[in-house]
């Protein structure tokens, strides 16, 4: 273990989501290499333009609108690297609980934690992370609106994740138009950063034996707020094996964390009790109590915790961007987009 990092049992009472198990907190310090930007992170030029960067290369670029609006994006033509080393067989049967137990998956985050302190190419930067089970929703569920920052400061929980057999259409370029996207667009989609290996590749098909068997490792998802997606850091293929199988993957979703302290307010809370009474009357399922629960911990909670994806700021600012957009547009694969995007975007 990398001197310095802390890791101790994630105490907040609610992050808004559908955690089958409990997390933890890492606690990054500010020193060392924790100093430095990390292989995966965010580069930011102005007007909301957003690079990610991981092992040197650019895998996305994207521009969003001043008003949350809209949003193009264009991935790079480098491969995303591997993060954390790949898990051998005998790691796996190492994890003797039932799969899906508290155990097992206290037993996950352990390992997961642990491989993200030590990564050779890390992840993580200063500050305090929380790595913790998710459960997918269905994508009809999903807030149709991703969390604008001209109306709500930043610093919002999460977003469930949703939408997973996205990550099969490998796109190179595509549009986003919040008020008329597509159910897999909403905030919390989930977003493969590779192209995924073939149903043949000998490492896919021993993961579905695992799927069938229900001893599938966790998929590693990071929340990145700016662009109100999860994108897979680790268990491309894994992923690929449950989707191929037809059953849900075990996810685990890690994002940085920040406090907020709040003032009571009348206004939020009687709203929240509205909302509460108006879902239940519709019929109290287990479901809408478990949802409507979390709501009002959200509202009524004095310092809730939420997550900022931090960015840094890109090198030669929009010249620069300009320059790495439109030599991408020369290197084609992107019949998505027409002119009046790719002039928009750059």
């Amino acid at each position: 273990m990398t001197p310095g990092v802390s890791i101790v049992a994630d105490d907040t009472r609610s992050w808004g989501l559908e955690t089958p198990g409990p997390g933890l907190l890492l606690r990054v310090p500010s020193t060392g290499r924790w100093a430095r930007r990390p292989s995966v992170h965010l580069d930011a030029a102005p007007d909301y333009r957003i690079r990610l960067r991981g092992g040197g290369q650019t895998l996305l670029w994207t521009r969003i609108d001043s008003y949350w609006d809209h949003a193009i994006f264009v991935r790079g033509t480098a491969t995303a690297p591997q993060l954390l080393p790949p898990l051998s067989a005998p790691e796996v049967r190492s994890v003797r609980a039932l799969p899906g137990s508290e155990a097992w998956w206290v037993a996950w985050n352990w390992r997961v934690a642990r491989a993200l302190v030590e990564a050779p190419m890390p992840a993580l930067h200063a500050g305090h992370w929380c790595l913790r089970p998710v459960r997918a929703i269905a994508a009809e569920k999903a807030e149709r609106h991703p969390v604008s920052p001209m109306e709500w400061s930043f610093g919002q929980p999460p977003m469930p994740p949703h939408s997973l057999a996205a990550v099969t259409r490998f796109l190179f370029a595509w549009k986003e138009d919040r008020w008329e996207s597509l159910p897999e667009q909403r905030p919390g989609a989930v977003l493969g950063l590779r192209a995924l290996s073939a149903p043949e590749d000998g490492r896919v098909k021993s993961w579905r034996k695992r799927a069938r068997d229900g001893t599938l490792p966790p998929v590693l998802l990071l929340f990145v707020d700016i662009l109100a997606k999860w994108v897979v850091l680790d268990g491309h293929d894994r992923m690929h094996a449950a989707l191929l199988e037809g059953v849900p993957p075990p996810l685990m979703g890690l994002w940085p964390v920040v406090d907020r302290s709040r003032t009571r307010n009348a206004a939020r809370e009687e709203g929240a009790l509205f909302g509460a009474e108006f879902q239940l009357r519709a019929g109290a399922t287990p479901e809408t109590v478990d949802r409507v629960n979390r709501m009002l911990l959200l509202n009524f909670t004095s310092e809730p915790r939420g997550t900022v994806s931090r960015a840094w700021p890109l090198p030669g600012g929009r010249e620069a961007w300009l320059e790495e957009v439109s030599t991408r547009r020369r290197k084609g694969q992107l019949p998505l987009l027409d002119d009046s995007d790719w002039g928009w975007l750059a």
